[in-house]
C-alpha cells in the first residue's frame, strides 16, 4: 500500500513538470524510477531523473515508516524540498469517525518556506464534515504571512472536497458550505448563522461531559451521605466507650444480640464470638443512653448520659471506685444566669478495713485530694492499757486513724499517737500511690485514636 501511494504522488510530481519537458525537450528520452528498500530501518527510497526549467534535475521521495514522505528536487534550479506527515486518528473526530492530519512543508531558495497544517474531522456516517487550516508563509525577508480557514458541511448534497485547495479562497465565492478565512465568513448566507455541525457537536460533547461530571459528582455525594448516614447508624449501635482502648477489642468483631426490652428499651449485647463472653452491654430509651463494659481497662465500666449531656461514669477495678461526672449547684449562678458548674472526678478505696478518696489524678498527698481512714498496727497499745487499765478499750492493737488532706489524724495532747500517725501517714503514702497506677482516664476512653 505504502509503495503504490509512493509511485502514485511520485508520478504526480513528475507529471507537473512532463508537460514542461515536453515542451522544451520534445525528445526527452523515457526515464525509469528506481525504487530502493532498507529493510533494516523500514525506509522506502525512490529516484528518477526529470527535466527542471530546460535542465536536468534529481527528484527523490522517501517514506518513512510513520508514514512521512519526504521530497527532494535538486538541479534545474534552487533546490525544493518537501516534508509531508499523514496522522491517523481513529475515532477521534468529534462525531466518533476518523480524525486526519497532513501537515506539509514546502521549502525552496534555502529561506523561503511555506507551512500547513489540515485537519479534518469525519462523520462515520455522512463523511467529511469539518476542516481546519493553518498556514504559514516566510517569504525570507523577514515577512511573515500566517492564515487560518474553517470550512464546514451544510448540506447533504455539497460535500466538501478532502484538500486544502480552496480554502485560502475568499468565503463569499463559497455558497454551499460554511466558510471563513481569518476574520472573514461567509455565515450571513445560512439561516442559522455561525451555528455548524461541527460547534454543535462540540457544544453536545462539552456538555455531555458536564452532565456527566454533574451525575458523578452527585453520585459521589450520594454515596458519601449514604456512607456517613449508614456509619452513623451503625455507631449509634455500639457503645460510646471506645471499644478499642477499654478491651483492646475490635467492636465490629464482636457479636451483638439485640432485643426490645418490655418498657420499650432497645438493648444490645456485645459478646466474643468464640467464648460467648459479654463483653459490653448497651441500653437506649429515648434520650437515656445505657452502657456496660466488662473487663480490660476495669472490671467493669457503667456510663449513663441523657442525650449530649456529660455522661456520669463509674469504673470499678479491684477494691478502686472511680466516679467521673458534672455537678450543677441551683444556688451558685454564674453572670449569665446559669447554674454553675463544676467537673467531678473522685476515686476511691475500700478493703473493708481502710478507705480513702482522693481527687482522680492527683499526685500530691499533702492536699485536700486525699482522705479517709486507714488502719494500722500501734506497737504501744499494749503498754498503754496496762497503764490506763479503764481506758483499754481506747488502745486496741489495730486503732482507725482518719486521714484528712493526705495526713493521718492524731491528738497532739497524747505522745503516744506519734509512732501510730507516723506508720499511718507511710501507710496513706502507699495507699495513695497505687491509686496512682489504678487511676483509668475516663474521658480519654471516648476519644477516637
Amino acid at each position: 500500500m505504502g509503495l503504490k501511494v509512493g509511485l502514485g504522488l511520485m508520478k504526480n510530481i513528475l507529471k507537473r513538470y512532463s508537460k514542461q519537458a515536453v515542451r522544451q525537450i520534445p525528445q526527452a528520452p523515457q526515464r525509469m524510477t528506481r525504487v530502493m528498500t532498507d529493510s533494516t530501518t523500514g525506509i522506502v527510497k525512490m529516484e528518477r531523473e526529470i527535466t527542471r526549467n530546460g535542465k536536468d534535475a534529481l527528484a527523490t521521495l522517501e517514506r518513512m515508516p510513520d508514514g512521512t514522505i519526504k521530497m527532494t528536487i535538486t538541479g534545474g534550479d534552487n533546490p525544493l524540498w518537501r516534508t509531508k506527515t499523514i496522522t491517523r486518528e481513529n475515532g477521534g473526530s468529534i462525531w466518533g469517525g476518523d480524525k486526519i492530519t497532513v501537515e506539509k512543508k514546502d521549502t525552496k531558495y534555502w529561506c523561503h518556506s511555506v507551512e500547513t497544517k489540515l485537519t479534518k474531522e469525519y462523520n462515520p456516517k455522512t463523511g467529511l464534515e469539518h476542516k481546519e487550516l493553518t498556514y504559514h508563509k516566510n517569504t525570507g525577508n523577514e515577512t511573515h504571512i500566517n492564515h487560518k480557514a474553517v470550512q464546514d458541511r451544510v448540506y447533504d448534497e455539497y460535500p466538501l472536497n478532502s484538500s486544502a485547495s480552496d480554502m485560502l479562497k475568499n468565503p463569499d465565492e463559497s455558497r454551499y458550505i460554511k466558510h471563513s478565512l481569518d476574520r472573514h465568513n461567509n455565515y450571513h448566507q445560512f439561516a442559522d448563522g455561525a451555528s455548524t455541525n461541527y460547534t454543535k457537536a462540540v457544544q453536545a460533547k462539552e456538555q455531555a461531559v458536564v452532565d456527566a461530571a454533574k451525575k458523578a459528582e452527585a453520585e459521589a455525594l450520594a454515596a458519601k451521605e449514604a456512607a456517613e448516614k449508614a456509619a452513623a447508624e451503625l455507631k449509634a449501635k455500639q457503645p460510646r466507650i471506645n471499644i478499642s482502648k477499654a478491651l483492646n477489642r475490635n467492636i465490629n468483631e464482636l457479636a451483638v444480640k439485640e432485643t426490645k426490652l418490655a418498657d420499650g428499651t432497645v438493648e444490645r449485647v456485645f459478646t466474643d464470638p468464640e467464648s460467648g463472653k459479654v463483653l459490653a452491654k448497651t441500653q437506649d430509651l429515648g434520650l437515656l443512653h445505657k452502657e456496660w463494659v466488662y473487663g480490660g481497662k476495669a472490671d467493669m465500666i457503667y456510663m449513663k448520659q441523657v442525650g449530649s449531656d456529660t455522661p456520669y461514669i463509674v469504673a470499678k477495678k479491684g477494691n478502686y471506685t472511680q466516679v467521673d461526672y458534672v455537678k450543677s449547684y441551683d444556688n451558685w449562678k454564674n453572670p449569665d444566669g446559669s447554674n454553675h458548674k463544676e467537673h467531678i472526678s473522685r476515686q476511691y478505696y475500700n478493703d473493708g478495713q481502710n478507705s480513702l478518696e482522693r481527687g482522680a489524678g492527683g499526685s500530691n498527698l499533702y492536699t485536700n485530694s486525699t482522705r479517709g481512714r486507714v488502719t494500722v498496727f500501734d506497737e504501744t497499745a499494749a503498754m498503754e492499757r496496762e497503764r490506763f487499765p479503764h481506758d483499754a478499750k481506747d488502745f486496741p492493737d489495730y486503732p482507725q486513724l482518719g486521714i484528712s488532706g493526705g495526713r493521718a489524724w492524731y491528738n497532739p495532747n497524747l505522745g503516744y499517737l506519734t509512732n501510730r500517725q507516723i506508720q499511718a501517714n507511710n501507710f496513706v503514702r502507699e495507699l495513695d500511690a497505687n491509686a496512682q497506677q489504678n487511676f483509668i482516664n475516663l474521658e480519654d476512653l471516648y476519644k477516637g485514636f
